[in-house]
């Protein structure tokens, strides 16, 4: 009897202490599930401020963390009218976001299948660079942004006569063999003036080599070599390598060849240029004047068909079974070009700031791992990696509607907030 008393109070302390032991995984599992729903909570209120504040009219944004999708959700409407509420299906111009999407990813394919050396002149694969302060530039400086290139060049402001025509040889208001390059619904481009663009970067002045500054010019030239080394277009070429196979829809150049303008977002009310608002062709005006496909800008898409080369990116260059890219490529080109330097770029992507000298706030937020990468729009997109804390995040929104000079997306830290939530999820 008195055996059998103790092994029932055994019984009972062990039961006690398995429901403690239960009650407390109650009050670990509970406080994360409300972080998540606080940190939701968060993200759609400061959109939504961002809308109020006409910081943007509207936005998509997905994250997909740790092998699911958290977010996947649209936001306000096109414009300030209220009249097209943004879907999950419409297309944003994506700016700057297809250096990665289209310029550099393509460039990759090229580095692997034609053996490319880094660190070898560029001039050596495209003539129009043999002449000229240009010639020993390489790959390396100008995918990390420190080849001592210009930024920009400002095309459209060379095309006006004094009393307001257009220049020979620049823009007509009317399509023909030799303007066949549409610019928007009612102004054509001349045929051979995208390579007068190519020509006028080769011609610009260089500055110090080695020094980190931010230059868009090398995409310019990248699809001509594309269409070298391949013998197909730069659109093709990307069709064919990536987009048709891993089966996106939604991403792509010139879109209104493809879709209609109800699904398109619009960007800027021109004033200056076109003097029409920017809707369904690119938003900018150099990429307008290379016909609208450029490694630079000019592609368009949502949220859901970048999540598919993200993904591809993100596990090491397979999608669905299929191989598009080496792992060791994608490690290379994410990595830093230049581990030991201030400078933090990747080869064509976009790595995390640390330096609090030299930037107020890290970039592009405080909780972006060193192993992070992607590359943000002008337009007010960003196309963020995380592979240390396996996280996709996009946000896409048209901030330069009605005009450039609206400043909220920046004054209300919108996009590093964002991400930062992200990472926390």
């Amino acid at each position: 009897m008195n055996t059998i008393k103790k092994r029932s109070r055994k019984l009972t302390l062990f039961l006690c202490n398995g429901i403690c032991i239960l009650v407390l995984g109650c009050f670990l599992v509970t406080p994360a599930y409300g972080q998540k729903e606080q940190l939701l909570k968060k993200i759609d209120s400061l959109i939504s401020l961002g809308i109020e504040n006409k910081a943007f009219p509207g936005a998509q944004l997905l994250i997909y963390k740790k092998g699911q999708i958290e977010v996947n959700q649209s936001y306000g409407f096109h414009t300030y009218d209220s009249l097209v509420a943004v879907e999950n299906h419409h297309l944003y111009d994506l700016a700057s976001v297809t250096k990665i999407l289209a310029g550099t990813l393509a460039f990759m394919k090229l580095y692997e299948v034609y053996g490319i050396d880094l660190d070898r002149p560029i001039s050596e694969y495209l003539p129009l660079l043999k002449r000229g302060n240009k010639s020993k530039t390489t790959f390396r400086h100008v995918l990390s942004h420190s080849a001592g290139w210009l930024p920009y060049l400002s095309h459209q402001n060379t095309v006006f006569k004094k009393n307001n025509a257009f220049k020979a040889r620049t823009l007509a208001r009317k399509k023909s063999k030799r303007f066949p390059h549409a610019i928007n619904d009612s102004l054509f481009v001349f045929k051979r003036y995208p390579r007068k663009i190519m020509r006028r970067i080769r011609r610009t002045p260089l500055e110090t080599v080695g020094n980190y500054r931010y230059s868009g010019l090398w995409f310019f030239l990248l699809p001509h070599l594309v269409a070298e080394l391949s013998g197909t277009s730069f659109e093709r070429f990307l069709n064919k390598e990536f987009y048709h196979p891993m089966g996106i829809e939604r991403l792509g150049f010139l879109p209104h060849r493809r879709f209609p303008k109800s699904e398109l977002v619009p960007t800027e009310i021109d004033s200056l240029f076109r003097k029409q608002l920017v809707h369904g062709w690119v938003h900018d005006e150099a990429a307008a004047m290379m016909g609208g496909i450029s490694g630079n800008a000019g592609l368009f898409g949502n949220a859901n068909s970048i999540l598919q080369l993200m993904l591809m990116f993100s596990s090491d260059g397979t999608f669905k079974g299929n191989t598009y890219l080496r792992p060791e490529t994608i490690d290379l080109f994410t990595s830093k070009a230049y581990p030991n330097s201030d400078n933090r770029r990747g080869l064509g992507f976009d790595k995390p700031e640390r330096d609090t000298i030299t930037t107020s706030t890290p970039y592009p937020s405080v909780k972006s791992s060193p192993s992070s990468y992607g590359h943000s729009g002008f337009t007010g997109t960003l196309v963020w990696v995380d592979p240390q804390e396996e996280c996709i995040f996009i946000f896409l929104s048209n901030r330069v509607y009605p005009s450039r000079k609206q400043r909220g997306i920046y004054d209300l830290n919108i996009r590093p907030q964002l991400l930062d939530w992200a990472l926390e999820l």
